[in-house]
């Protein structure tokens, strides 16, 4: 079987990336063979191409999450079936017509979920939730650049344990935080002293998806003494009081978001849907910053 993926050979904007075609090894023992439907882009992705995070040697691959279809699994394999609708993060790369997937890395899509919304949500809900538990009991939050995806899941999850969180984003943005459950806030000039009126009160928690000096620096002076200061950024930041969050993958984690958004209890938002065939654009789009939910890589059968 063929598998057509997103390479790059060269570090630079999004018209370093091409499609091409592989024939696809035999299938490894203990993994799935994915036809994907959808596929989300997260900032890594695209900060990944431009060369800011050199993790593997070119020519590289892209993608962590995707939605799909199970078209051919290990006949001793009880759990899944071919045919089966699954979503969950990658192996090796996502933005691909065909993957192969670690078995345990799949849960069930649930069928009232729609295939891009199924493929945007691994990632991110992982990510939301492994934040929300090193949080510990926190009673106040703030949020540097909530209105992307994690950010968006995180506002959510934390505003229904009844934790206070102040978000920010651009002007455009403030609406849908506000949507959210967040005390939305503009980020640029002034940022910590429109923080400081809005919420008086030191904040427990600080988590920054932004990694600039503006956030750095608003943290440090509206968080409390001994409070947690977060970031999922990675970058390099002018403080060490600032640690790194790093996501722990949990089956129980990714079906409590996907779950929640099935029943309608956690809003989830795709902005922009593109076909495989525009993933120059996405890329080009993601890296303008600015986005509000998540985007979106659909693939035609």
């Amino acid at each position: 079987m063929n598998t057509t993926i997103l390479l790059a050979h060269a570090y630079g904007q999004s018209d370093v990336l091409e499609l091409e075609t592989h024939t696809l090894p035999k299938l490894a023992q203990g993994m799935a063979r994915i036809q994907v439907k959808a596929s989300g882009i997260n900032p890594i992705d695209a900060r990944r191409m431009t060369g800011e995070f050199k993790h593997t040697a070119l020519p590289q691959t892209f993608g962590t999450e995707f939605a799909g279809v199970i078209t051919e699994v290990e006949e001793n394999q009880t759990q899944w079936k071919v045919g089966d609708e699954v979503l969950g993060s990658g192996g090796a790369f996502t933005h691909a017509t065909v993957i192969d997937v670690p078995v345990e890395n799949l849960i069930q899509k649930p069928s009232n979920i729609n295939w891009a919304t199924a493929g945007t949500l691994a990632g991110v809900s992982q990510t939301a939730m492994t934040i929300l538990n090193e949080m510990g009991s926190a009673q106040s939050l703030l949020i540097h650049g909530g209105s992307g995806g994690v950010g968006s899941i995180l506002i959510q999850l934390a505003v229904n344990k009844g934790i206070h969180v102040v978000a920010t984003a651009s002007a455009k943005n403030q609406e849908h935080l506000e949507q959210l459950g967040a005390k939305a806030v503009v980020y640029g000039d002034g940022l910590t002293e429109r923080l400081e009126a809005i919420h008086p009160e030191k904040f427990d928690v600080s988590i920054d998806m932004v990694g600039n000096e503006e956030a750095t620096q608003a943290s440090l002076k509206t968080v409390k003494s001994g409070g947690f200061m977060g970031t999922i950024a990675g970058r390099k930041l002018s403080s060490n009081k600032i640690k790194p969050v790093w996501v722990k993958r949990n089956h129980a984690n990714l079906k409590y978001v996907v779950n929640g958004i099935a029943e309608g209890k956690i809003k989830w938002v795709v902005s922009r849907e593109y076909p495989f065939e525009q993933a120059q654009q996405a890329y080009a789009d993601i890296l303008d910053g600015h986005t509000k939910g998540k985007s979106v890589l659909i693939f035609n059968d």
